[in-house]
Order: structure tokens, then C-alpha cells, then sequence
């Protein structure tokens, strides 16, 4: 018999309540189920949203969790939050408009079984526009500690909505730091420079929903500014280099001057 696991999921009133049923059915109808579903409100949110929360917390009462925050604190704060909640040691993150392969957290709990000392385990993310039969690419990320540790140095080297994670290593080395954006990629770096063990499956068990809209999130300039600075804090504390930081800088302020088409060509072609 498998080992339990708890999924953890935020939502805030800017979220499309069908994207949020889609994210929250696919964790739901996973071939291992869950016994424990964490949903953190993170502030007030639509009526419609209200409605549909409220659905799934009467329909599923045994397991379905659901915690309302007074106030919007952003991502990192909520998950920060929403974690020590989670009653099993192994945590499945899932970003709520995102929809999951029905068998990624029994491939994910198969893998624990055998690498127990894994913290953080990732896997690759379909990429889709609109609905997922209108597939864009397929998003790999590096498999082994020693390929992990590099990519690091410049990017983020997970995929946050595939991740299952060991609660209790990662709130050994702090939990989620309450960043309103990057605070995946600050935890990884935290992580793996305290020791802990990352890996990858080389397969997409997520589908990525990704569409202008990304493209203009990642052009705001007030998340690059933030994106920079945490490289900038990576390297004060001796993890990456200089000349990786300057290529992270370079690369991001690049990507918010650029036109859109541009960046969504150099995303097709090279990414």
C-alpha cells in the first residue's frame, strides 16, 4: 500500500473559477487518491468561487481542507501558510489552473518508495493553449542532483506545479519564504545549498497552461525586478557566480524590452 499523501493548493479572487475546477478535479480523480486536500483562500474571493469552494468542502468533507486568509498576502506567503497544515510528510503541489495527468502522484509516490531520501521531486510539463489538445511543447527540466545543482546556477531547475514534496525537510530548512513572486525557485536554491536532495522524472505529468497572458506576466517588470534580485542574493551568498547572475539580468531586463512576438518565438525555438 502506497504511502498518504496531501495535496496543497492556493486560489485568490483574480483566479478563472473554470481553470480552478479543471486544476482541482485532476487531484481529485489522481489513481491514488489523496486523504488530505489543503486549499488556502488567500483573501477574499468572487461569489463564483465562494460557490465552487464551498461544493467541493461539502461534497468531500472527510478530507477536503479549506483555510480563508482575512487578507491577499501573495503566493509564498499563503503556501507558508497552507503547508504546516498538510497532515501527511509527503505534499503534492499543484498550481490551481493547471490539470494534472491522472497517474503523476502514483508515479511520484513510486519514486519515494524507492529514493527516500529525495526532499523535492519534480517532473517535465506539457505546455497547452486553451484546452489541452492544443498542445505547445513539452518543458524538460535536468533528472539528477549533479544536473540539477548546474541548471540551477541560472534557472529554475523545477517545475513548481509537479512538485511532491517531503514537508518535514523542507520546513527543516525554513518552508517558503513569503516572496509574492520567485519563492519556488528562492526554496530550491535554500534547499539544495542546506543539502537536501532534488530529482526530476523525465516525463510531463502536468499540463502547463500557457498563453499571452504568460507571456506579459513575464514581462512585467516588477517580477523581473524581483527575479533579479533573488539571483542577486544567490550570488552574495557564494551559490552562483557573477557572471551567472549578470546572465540571469541580462536575460530578464532582455526579455522586458523585447516585443512579445519576439519572446514568444525565442520561447518556441529555444526554450
Amino acid at each position: 500500500m502506497m504511502e498518504n499523501y496531501s495535496v496543497l493548493m492556493t486560489v485568490y479572487k483574480k483566479d478563472n473559477p473554470s481553470f480552478v475546477k479543471q486544476g482541482i478535479d485532476s487531484m481529485l480523480e489522481q489513481t491514488v487518491v489523496t486523504n488530505d486536500f489543503v486549499l488556502v483562500c488567500d483573501g477574499s474571493l468572487t461569489d463564483e468561487l465562494d460557490a465552487l469552494i464551498d461544493k467541493y468542502e461539502t461534497d468531500n468533507k472527510e478530507f477536503f481542507h479549506v483555510v480563508r486568509l482575512e487578507k491577499n498576502i501573495g503566493l509564498g506567503a499563503a503556501l507558508r501558510q497552507g503547508l504546516p497544515l498538510c497532515i501527511n510528510r509527503l505534499v503534492a503541489r499543484m498550481d490551481n489552473d493547471d490539470i494534472a495527468y491522472p497517474d503523476r502522484c502514483e508515479k511520484e509516490l513510486k519514486y519515494y518508495e524507492i529514493h527516500p531520501e529525495t526532499s523535492i521531486l519534480g517532473t517535465y510539463v506539457t505546455e497547452f493553449d486553451g484546452d489541452i489538445s492544443n498542445i505547445i511543447r513539452e518543458k524538460e527540466v535536468p533528472t539528477d542532483m549533479p544536473s540539477i545543482m548546474s541548471f540551477s546556477k541560472r534557472r529554475n531547475p523545477f517545475n513548481h506545479s509537479t512538485v511532491m514534496l517531503d514537508k518535514e525537510k523542507i520546513m527543516s530548512v525554513g518552508n517558503y519564504s513569503e516572496m509574492r513572486t520567485n519563492q519556488d525557485v528562492e526554496l530550491w536554491v535554500r534547499s539544495l545549498n542546506n543539502g537536501l536532495q532534488g530529482a526530476n522524472l523525465p516525463e510531463p505529468l502536468v499540463y502547463f497552461r500557457f498563453g499571452n497572458d504568460t507571456y506579459q506576466r513575464r514581462k512585467d517588470i516588477k517580477n523581473i525586478r524581483l527575479m533579479v534580485k533573488v539571483w542577486e542574493d544567490f550570488y552574495k551568498n557564494k551559490y552562483c557566480r557573477l557572471k551567472d547572475y549578470l546572465f540571469v539580468a541580462v536575460t530578464q531586463y532582455t526579455i522586458a524590452l523585447a516585443p512579445t512576438k519576439l519572446i514568444q518565438w525565442v520561447y518556441n525555438n529555444f526554450r
